[in-house]
């Protein structure tokens, strides 16, 4: 997977058309853009998505480390039962969230020739959904707080729809997306990122507990949607059409009912810890589990931003798809795949140290929850595949059945063993369900499951003596591994223990790493 293909760009891009930037709703304010050609320019192509990459990653890595640092002060300031309680809130409103969102996050992307009042109506639909789901929550507070036995709920579930109520800015940013104004797009969103966490933390300093978990993200929407119809001059200038909807439904549909199956596999695990254990257990869950997304989110949204359009741009080119793929799934793997596994290993260390003696129950579930990662590396990157050639309706019959089985999982863990059942759960799942969910993926542009499986087992090897390394080197040394200098210790070693053995085995993979950093992009 580490190997160049061609001199071409793996990934290409949209070009706008000069001749008609008028319509350009981004450059004139009001018709739809051009549809993407593939024959545009090859070097211009791969230098927009090199760019969208590097603005990407510069985007997620700097609102990360923001959050990140902003965690270690909240971890002190608020307990595991407000994480918990948060948590519980969001496992109801969130799927409330998806039913009101329609399937909608992608559409203005996707569509091939979207008109202004396809345009229109993506926006009216988004508004509108926002304004019944803001009021729903409203009258839903005391049934929330009923169900999971917190009379706080009641007050906190209301103040949760307000950045959905305020957050009109999804057309606007779809048009970003779709014209690859990626420096624009990252900006906005760290911007928005940046104010949230900045007003969460105020709000716990002057003691408002867990209702500093809510202003956070009214105040990111409320920066987010200014500054979105401040980059993009589109202006909705008609009502929702009738016409344009079959359009929009064509694609929203199978999107909408992935998103509510996937949903719940998601976040199942919350619902029956939040429902049957307790609130302090889902705070500790929640917390490992975040810990565990961060390589995965981090590597895999900066370039599924990117990967997305740039595939929809490619359309029917399923060759040069699955190149693109293959190669972007490699650099995923080979950074996400090693933190993971490191991360499991210092975990005993790790833990006291971010968050304080307090967090030690998160150490079990992060340590199982990292190997869970793992599969869902190579997962979580197969929407690009159903989205880019339009098989959303497929991509929701196949998470329907993988989300069924993990529930149950879920269910049995649960009663089993706790919040440590839900977690080797979780696990059990990820795996089980990999190698259907990548060979329905990657039947639709002629690669087979096994193939891609089979470029990471040198890497899954390397990893695991790494592991091995890093577990035993605090026994070797007769030291406590909850200690934070034996923990960084471990840090490096593991890290000196992997390029070593990548040097001689993963060499491929890790050149081809260096030369996508140093070009900005995946490019080749």
């Amino acid at each position: 997977m580490g190997d160049r293909e061609d001199s071409g760009p793996v990934l290409a891009a949209v070009v706008p058309d000069p001749s008609r930037a008028a319509e350009d709703p981004v450059a004139a304010g009001h018709a739809a853009d051009p549809a993407p050609r593939a024959a545009a320019d090859a070097t211009v192509l791969s230098g927009r998505v090199a760019r969208g990459v590097s603005w990407t990653a510069f985007n997620r890595l700097t609102g990360q480390a923001v959050q990140f640092g902003a965690g270690i002060v909240l971890a002190r300031l608020l307990t595991p039962a407000d994480y918990g309680t948060m948590a519980s809130v969001y496992v109801i409103t969130g799927f409330a969230v998806l039913l009101f969102e329609l399937g909608l996050g992608s559409v203005v992307v996707a569509l091939r020739d979207p008109t202004d009042r396809d345009l229109c109506t993506v926006f009216w639909l988004n508004a509108l959904s926002g304004v019944a789901f803001a009021g729903v929550l409203a009258g839903a507070g005391p049934l929330v707080a009923a169900f999971f036995g917190d009379p706080r709920m009641a007050a906190l579930t209301p103040l949760v729809g307000l950045p959905f109520l305020l957050g009109i800015g999804g057309v606007h940013n779809g048009l970003l997306q779709r014209r690859l104004r990626f420096r624009t797009a990252s900006l906005v969103g760290l911007a928005a990122t940046t104010a949230g966490i900045v007003a969460t933390v105020v709000a716990a300093l002057l003691g408002l507990g867990v209702y500093a978990l809510v202003t956070g993200p009214v105040v990111a929407s409320i920066v987010y949607t200014a500054l979105s119809w401040a980059a993009v001059p589109w202006r909705p200038r008609h009502f929702i059409s009738r016409e344009s909807l079959p359009r929009i439904w064509a694609f929203a549909g199978g999107q909408l009912g992935f998103n509510a199956v996937n949903y719940w596999g998601r976040n199942g695990d919350n619902f029956f810890i939040g429902r049957f254990v307790g609130q302090a257990s889902l705070g500790l869950y929640g917390k490992a589990y975040s810990l565990m997304l961060l390589p995965v989110q981090q590597v895999g949204q900066v370039l599924g931003e990117v990967m997305f359009p740039a595939l929809a741009a490619m359309g029917r080119d399923q060759e040069r798809v699955a190149r693109g793929y293959r190669r972007a799934v490699g650099l995923i793997n080979v950074v996400t795949v090693p933190v993971l596994v490191g991360l499991a290993a210092v975990a005993p260390g790790l833990v006291p140290f971010l968050w304080g003696d307090q967090w030690l129950g998160t150490v079990p579930l992060l340590m199982i929850l990292c190997f869970a990662g793992v599969p869902q590396c190579l997962a979580a990157s197969v929407g690009w595949l159903f989205q880019s050639q339009n098989r959303t309706g497929l991509m929701f019959r196949v998470g329907l059945v993988s989300s069924s089985g993990g529930l149950v999982l879920i269910a049995v863990g649960v009663f089993a063993a706790g919040a440590t059942g839900v977690a080797v759960a979780v696990l059990v799942q990820a795996w089980i369900s990999l190698l259907p969910t990548l060979h329905y993926a990657c039947g639709l542009v002629g690669l087979r499951a096994r193939t891609v499986l089979a470029g990471n087992l040198r890497l899954f090897a390397v990893c695991g003596v790494m592991f091995a390394v890093v577990w035993t080197l605090p026994v070797l040394l007769d030291a406590n591994r909850r200690t934070a200098w034996v923990a960084g210790l471990q840090v490096v070693v593991g890290a000196v223990v992997f390029l070593a053995l990548g040097a001689l085995v993963l060499r491929p993979q890790l050149d081809d790493l260096r030369r996508t950093v140093l070009r900005r992009g995946v490019t080749g």
